[in-house]
């Protein structure tokens, strides 16, 4: 093989193998986003499999800026509140854990969650850091590094795992993250 067409086709290969080895199984990734009308979660059911999320327990205690979730004026929290509130989605939500002023832990519950859909919740949530960034009220990716995610998934052929993750300092948990595919 001439010199020239053996190192065009190595990155070729390469390639390939790199494609080959996407992750397969159970994937869900949580993605936080602070906002002036009240903070979002975005859940993902990233699965490259059939795995669906039958459950998922979101858990502030832990993070780096000692969050707590802020539902009701005048308490634990810092100047604006926001209630639990779940967005529109197709994903069979069926309910949530009560979610108290200043509680750390919020449990969901799902009926349809597959591969590709996405739900979404408000809250609010504030840190208790005595020196806060942007003051208490507004939270920062830094501030919820170290909270944690557990979901249990379920797969078409009756079998059920759980997985769990960490949010990273930039305001995303991966949960699970599957096998190699092969």
């Amino acid at each position: 093989m001439h010199k020239l067409a053996f190192a065009l086709a190595v990155p070729a290969a390469v390639l390939f193998s790199a494609a080959q080895a996407l992750a397969c199984g159970p994937r869900v990734e949580i993605n936080f986003y602070e906002d002036g009308g009240g903070d979002v979660f975005e859940i993902v059911n990233k699965s490259q499999e059939n795995w669906a999320v039958k459950s998922l327990v979101l858990s502030l205690s832990g993070s780096s800026g000692r969050l707590i979730f802020d539902t009701d004026g005048g308490g634990l929290g810092a100047s604006m509140y926001q209630p639990f509130s779940a967005g529109a989605s197709d994903v069979g939500f069926e309910g949530a854990s009560p979610v108290t002023d200043g509680g750390e832990v919020v449990a969901l519950r799902f009926s349809a969650f597959t591969p590709g859909k996405t739900f979404t919740f408000y809250v609010d949530v504030d840190d208790r850091l005595v020196e806060s960034r942007y003051g208490q009220a507004m939270v920062t990716d830094e501030e919820i590094q170290g909270a944690t995610g557990e979901a249990e998934m379920v797969h078409p052929s009756g079998e059920s795992l759980r997985a769990s993750g960490a949010f990273g300092r930039d305001g995303k948990a991966i949960i699970g993250g599957g096998g190699l595919c092969t």
